[in-house]
């Protein structure tokens, strides 16, 4: 992995706390934040909950979007990979719109603020 600049790792933490709390917001659409424990539970969880179809579109917009954060991490062990600031924060923009359009759906209704 080649050194990165305090802008791309300060984006980079940026990002993963956007995953982490889209993975927490899919637990709880889940119906149980306990499955907020293990990374990728909440997203598998929400998944087969029985939800209405223009959230189950938000989950595999939100379930995209986490593999692409995770992707543009792997992609920083290559030589040839982007490293700058400016596409973790295009993920990052990405993955709170999907959180806040899962909140505005069914999770506020269970009591999750947007």
């Amino acid at each position: 992995m080649r050194k990165l600049t305090e802008d791309t790792l300060a984006a980079i933490g940026r990002m993963t706390v956007a995953a982490t709390d889209l993975e927490f917001v899919l637990a709880k659409l889940a119906g149980d934040a306990e499955l907020f424990v293990r990374p990728g539970d909440g997203l598998r969880a929400a998944r087969l909950a029985e939800v209405p179809s223009d959230t189950r579109k938000w989950i595999e917009a939100a379930a995209t979007q986490l593999l692409q954060g995770q992707a543009a991490l792997r992609v920083m062990w290559r030589d040839a990979g982007r490293t700058d600031a400016a596409m973790f924060d295009e993920i990052t923009a990405r993955l709170v719109y999907c959180r806040a359009a899962l909140a505005g759906n069914s999770v506020a209704a269970q009591g999750l603020q947007a």
